[in-house]
């Protein structure tokens, strides 16, 4: 569903550049927008490079300055009033958020948001806090890195998949159920994860997280350790969602309940997020469908920025004029089963 959502607004960012902002926004009525990055870096990051497009800081700057240009930028303190009084901001908002924890948050991105005055919510996986364990798809992309690299290796490996497939689209085919897969490959071509992790460190560390938190940051969860919620059983769901919010509450001694879900949360049920409200497990949780509403009272869609090599402005537009399509059609609220 995602894929399909992109190429929409990726189509439509093309054409559009020239509608002036404030206008889809009036037109829409949405004064509020809550985009999300994972990491922003000028140098190369191996784990991320075959996932997904990352913005290097020149280009975060720009998105930035396009959101001031337009939007207010509030924090999740201000969006919780917002939510509880169940009022509209005074004037267009935006409340930016990151996921993932990667140390960049602490390295390039905070001290871009402290300069030009934007709070954040930087949303952790438990199980990754301190390079404690690695996202499998990370695991993907540094596989491909090193046999891309080391071509020879493809011999070590090419009796786990088909002769005449992809051995790139193999690996990041591999899903989280089987994400032993990936460590069996490692073995093979005798590359360390655990090497990597103690020396390149791509998470935030304890220490970091402390220090954000002081200077005005907000954190969250974002699950134990990122599984798509689509494939797995509501017990499982609901256990990577309490646990590891309230490790993350508990460690960092949060007052706040915030999660955002990893990947994404379609075909996540109506059962799931009434028994986080009945259990009093999170206060708000956050998806990434794009501008849409929500049926589910405390739980609200974000906008990714990182589609397609698409700056933030050619998104944001894209978005709203395609919120302005489906107006007619009532085909802006997600509805759960």
């Amino acid at each position: 569903m995602a894929g399909y959502r992109e190429k929409i607004i990726y189509g439509l960012s093309k054409g559009i550049s020239f509608i002036p902002t404030p206008l889809l926004i009036k037109l829409t009525q949405q004064d509020l927008i809550l985009p999300f990055y994972h990491t922003i870096s000028d140098e190369e990051m191996p784990h991320i490079k075959h996932l997904y497009p990352i913005k290097g800081v020149k280009a975060f700057i720009k998105d930035l300055d396009f959101l001031l240009m337009h939007f207010n930028p509030i924090d999740y303190s201000d969006f919780l009033d917002l939510f509880y009084k169940k009022q509209k901001p005074r004037k267009p908002s935006f409340l930016l958020s990151f996921d993932d924890g990667l140390k960049e948050f602490h390295d390039v991105i905070a001290p871009i948001l402290l300069q030009k005055g934007i709070p954040a919510i930087c949303f952790l996986n438990s199980g990754f806090i301190d390079n404690q364990d690695l996202f499998y798809r990370y695991k993907s992309s540094l596989l491909i890195d090193k046999i891309k690299t080391e071509p020879k290796l493809i011999a070590k490996i090419s009796d786990l998949f088909e002769a005449s497939s992809n051995i790139t689209q193999n690996i990041l085919s591999v899903q989280f159920q089987n994400k032993d897969v990936l460590d069996n490959i490692a073995k093979r071509i005798d590359y360390d994860f655990n090497d990597f992790l103690s020396t390149e460190s791509p998470y935030l560390n304890s220490e970091q997280i402390n220090s954000l938190i002081s200077k005005g940051f907000h954190f969250g969860a974002h699950s134990i350790n990122h599984p798509e919620y689509q494939y797995i059983e509501l017990q499982e769901q609901i256990r990577q969602t309490k646990e590891s919010v309230q490790f993350v509450s508990r460690k960092f001694s949060l007052e706040n309940k915030i999660f955002s879900f990893p990947f994404t949360d379609f075909n996540v049920s109506k059962q799931f997020f009434s028994h986080l409200s009945e259990k009093k497990i999170v206060d708000i949780t956050f998806g990434c469908a794009g501008q849409k509403k929500e049926t589910i009272p405390n739980h609200f869609q974000r906008i990714p920025l990182e589609m397609n090599n698409l700056s933030g402005k050619q998104i944001i537009n894209g978005e709203l004029f395609y919120y302005l399509l489906k107006m007619p059609f009532g085909k802006n609220i997600i509805n759960r089963s």
